[in-house]
């Protein structure tokens, strides 16, 4: 189901003016990773779905499950729920094991679509999770969703979206992760994906 939806969606952005990605070959051909983005629309995990040559299992708020369409897309894709902003221990858990069989997992840290396109304060359950893994964090940059599906609008416009991907930073495994190791990565990754908004 994932390649299906993943073939659909290319068809679709497509339609509405083209994806172009770079740095595409920072994605490891294999093993786990943590793709970190910014998000401007609610089709981000379907344009990334679409860029990265791997499957990524995605982390999505639960209100999102409910919804009558997006919630049967993003079931079909895999996706986990994740009940609170700072984090589900039961959905952490299930990334983890994820994560430990060479998968990888796909968050947006910012907890919900930025009102303004402007990208929005860093919640921390991300960063716990790639100390916990001790896996690399690899920082995605989209503009352009914002223009095709705005917030509160369900019919995608034409405008063409740009992707890059940069290169991984890869924390230590650190079973205890303390808050300020959490705190120092989050800043870190927030940092690296605003300098890549700003190459696009």
């Amino acid at each position: 189901m994932y390649n299906f939806l993943k073939l659909l969606s290319s068809g679709l952005f497509k339609l509405t003016g083209g994806i172009t990605i770079s740095g595409r070959d920072h994605i490891p051909a294999r093993g786990p990773f943590i793709l970190v983005a910014n998000h401007q629309s609610l089709i981000d995990p379907l344009v990334l779905g679409v860029c990265i040559p791997r499957t990524i299992i995605f982390l999505a708020a639960a209100y999102l499950f409910e919804l009558p369409f997006i919630g049967r897309i993003i079931t079909a894709g895999g996706a986990l729920p994740v009940n609170h902003p700072k984090g589900d221990l039961g959905t952490i858990k299930q990334a983890l094991a994820n994560l430990s069989t060479g998968g990888a997992i796909g968050v947006f840290p910012e907890g919900g679509v930025s009102s303004d396109g402007k990208l929005q304060p860093f919640l921390p359950g991300w960063a716990f999770l790639a100390l916990k893994a001790g896996v690399p964090a690899i920082p995605a940059a989209i503009s352009g969703t914002r223009r095709v599906l705005p917030v509160g609008k369900y019919v995608p416009r034409r405008f063409p979206i740009s992707v890059v991907i940069g290169k991984p930073l890869f924390p230590s495994t650190q079973p205890r992760t303390c808050r300020q190791s959490i705190n120092k990565l989050s800043r870190e990754m927030a940092q690296t994906i605003a300098g890549l908004l700003k190459s696009i």
